[in-house]
């Protein structure tokens, strides 16, 4: 009797035994199918997310970047641009794409550009939900990822140094030779000329297949050459300055020559005498006097642009950020450098620098011959720090659209004024950069050897022009005059910066 009860007892502990294990069984198995529809959630999850982040990519190229890239550079928004969506077959569409104007000084920098464009756009796309005990299940997952990209239009400023043609209207090549140091960016559409021994501290390219040499000895280059490279086209004209410039200065069709004088932290003084008087009977530079006309007053310009619709001279201690267009010749008359700098060579420009200055001419930029920028041999007659008597600083980007860069009476023996002999006149202190249409002379061998006339190259880029050039520089654009646009940044934003 006591084997029978025992023998039940244990047939009834295999039963629950059996019904354990059995339960066991049915909870692993169904665990299991749900990780495994969870690993299959996940991963549709995951694989739409990262279609959901090229589909926004997508959105920022097809949608921003085209528009940005059709628009002619003179006609690019001021405000915030709303493009269309687009769809992808097979993978998802995007939405919310815009093009919005950087207008605010961007992580506190006080040189943000202002044809900067932040785009956005959304992307989205869709899975089918196989999550067993999801309310969800067989419905379609949406996801989302935003994206942004910065895009800033190119500008001359990323060179120092940029022309068109090397040579002279009647094709003399203009050489750089042992006077010549440049730091800073060199490119040339032309063959370049090299003389001697200049020495090039920065990147040097052109888009001919060699450089043209005359008895090298020992030219230095501090970065391999470049060669064929892509030409940088020009415009001939100005239109965004002139479609920013306050005020717009008329020279009443030439009858008048135009003053800028940079006065530091007391602004801009402009003024005007007439055209075409001697050397004599002009007005003195730092003594203008009463006898001047259109006089204009103008304070420290924090992100400004002025227009002379005519010739002008220009000199003086800048304060504030402006760029200064015109239409015809532009003639520096005397030293131009910063608030805060060295007035004899410019030197001592940070990266975080206020001040800054372009020149713009839609004709040439001409040093003027007088006794502050050397006439008469100064340089040699006069000690290195007698600046007044020799050389002259230049802290600017400069442009001169239809011709040159060049100095005022070089001595070509068909001139009616010659200078002395020799005529050299100092170096030029340039601190910011310089492109021309064609290459002008800023030396010559006239009334020499061993000497000559003219100046020798001290140029030095300002580095803060690589990412924030003055206000309303040129634009790099292509033959149809639409802008030509690098990307400073791209990437995704985070959920919590969903604008």
């Amino acid at each position: 009797m006591k084997r029978k009860r025992r023998t039940l007892r244990d047939d009834g502990n295999i039963l629950i035994m059996s019904i354990v294990i059995v339960a066991l069984l049915v909870a692993t198995g169904l665990g299991y199918m749900k990780w495994s529809s969870d690993e299959r959630w996940d991963t549709a999850y995951e694989e739409a997310t990262v279609q959901a982040y090229f589909l926004a990519q997508a959105g920022l190229i097809e949608r921003g970047l085209v528009y940005l890239r059709q628009v002619r550079a003179t006609q690019l928004p001021t405000g915030t641009v709303y493009l269309g969506p687009g769809f992808i077959k097979d993978a998802g569409d995007y939405f919310n794409v815009k093009v919005v104007r950087v207008l605010e000084q961007s992580q506190g920098n006080v040189f943000q550009r202002s044809d900067t464009y932040d785009i956005y756009s959304t992307g989205r796309a869709e899975f089918e939900s196989h999550q067993i005990a999801g309310r969800s299940y067989g419905r379609r997952v949406r996801v989302e990822r935003d994206a942004k990209l910065r895009a800033r239009l190119r500008s001359f400023s990323n060179y120092m140094y940029l022309t068109n043609y090397e040579v002279t209207q009647w094709d003399e090549v203009i050489w750089f030779w042992t006077e010549d140091s440049l730091w800073g960016r060199t490119h040339s559409n032309d063959f370049i000329g090299l003389k001697y021994s200049p020495h090039f501290f920065g990147p040097i390219s052109t888009c001919r297949d060699r450089f043209l040499y005359y008895a090298p000895d020992r030219i230095y280059f501090a970065y391999p050459p470049q060669f064929e490279v892509s030409p940088v086209m020009f415009p001939r004209t100005a239109e965004t300055l002139r479609a920013n410039a306050s005020p717009w200065v008329s020279s009443n069709n030439g009858q008048f020559m135009t003053r800028v004088w940079f006065q530091s932290e007391q602004g801009i003084y402009i003024y005007q005498y007439p055209h075409g008087l001697e050397e004599e009977d002009k007005p003195s530079l730092y003594q203008p006097g009463e006898n001047v006309v259109n006089r204009l007053h103008l304070g420290v310009q924090s992100f400004g642009a002025i227009f002379i619709d005519g010739q002008a001279e220009v000199y003086g201690c800048v304060r504030g950020m402006l760029s200064l267009g015109t239409s015809g010749n532009m003639y520096l008359v005397d030293n131009i450098w910063y608030d805060g700098t060295s007035r004899a060579c410019g030197d001592s420009i940070g990266l975080t620098f206020p001040h800054m200055l372009g020149l713009i001419s839609e004709s040439n930029i001409i040093i003027r011959d007088n006794r502050y920028n050397g006439k008469n041999d100064g340089f040699g007659q006069y000690s290195p720090q007698s600046i007044d008597n020799h050389s002259i600083t230049i802290c600017a980007g400069m442009v001169a659209l239809d011709e040159s860069f060049t100095f005022e009476h070089q001595n070509d023996e068909w001139n009616s004024y010659q200078g002395t002999w020799p005529d050299e006149r100092g170096i030029i202190h340039l601190r910011g950069a310089v492109t021309q249409w064609r290459r002008g002379y800023v030396h010559r061998s006239n009334h020499g050897p061993p000497h000559g006339t003219g100046y020798g190259k001290d140029y030095k880029y300002d580095f803060r022009f690589d990412e924030y050039p003055p206000p309303y520089y040129l634009e790099a654009m292509d033959e149809e005059g639409r802008g030509m646009f690098d990307i400073m940044s791209w990437g995704e934003l985070k959920p919590q910066k969903r604008r």
